[in-house]
């Protein structure tokens, strides 16, 4: 992906955004494989040799019923990178508007995607703290961009090519297809 966007456009920052896709990857699969714990291809033919459903719904749509817990603030922190890392790689999510979107659509697929696991519980308690999460990660950006790079104007002059709006959402579902079949 990345040699295909440096190929299509010379004045890009390779180094810059090589590491941010990388950084954005990495983010992706520790959360969604470590933490998150979305199904895998093997967790699925496991469930099958032991007679066991694929569709396990254990369904959470009371807001705050069981209170704040350590799960909650977790939660918000864990969707802080996405807030803060979506703007800095394409600029079409330096609106709060796009950015909200992707972290309402990420957490809205995790959520589903839980349904069918075997542990897992779809949660209103979550999907509200991923946005949280994603609006404090997204305004923690907005800081840092006025502070440092409004200073320089480099990247602020810098003419984003129209496919980079897309690169986030393709880093998202690219991890979700490998995660699924690692």
């Amino acid at each position: 992906m990345l040699i295909i966007i440096f190929k299509k456009n010379k004045t890009i920052s390779k180094i810059r955004i090589s590491i941010l896709f990388l950084v954005f990857y990495y983010y992706l699969c520790v959360m969604l494989t470590n933490i998150v714990g979305i199904p895998t291809l093997s967790e699925y033919i496991r469930l099958s040799r032991l007679g066991e459903a694929f569709f396990n719904p254990n369904i959470n749509l009371i807001p705050f019923s069981d209170g704040f817990s350590l799960s909650f603030i977790l939660n918000i922190f864990l969707f802080v990178p996405l807030g803060f890392l979506c703007p800095l790689i394409s600029k079409s999510y330096q609106s709060i508007k796009n950015t909200l979107l992707i972290g309402c659509g990420l957490s809205f697929t995790i959520e589903t995607v839980q349904l069918f696991t075997l542990y897992r519980a779809t949660d209103i308690n979550d999907l509200i703290t991923n946005i949280v999460g994603t609006l404090i990660g997204y305004f923690c950006f907005r800081f840092i961009h006025k502070l440092v790079i409004t200073k320089s104007h480099s990247i602020s002059d810098y003419k984003e090519p129209y496919y980079m709006r897309y690169m986030p959402i393709v880093i998202i579902v690219t991890t979700f297809i490998l995660g699924f079949f690692s």
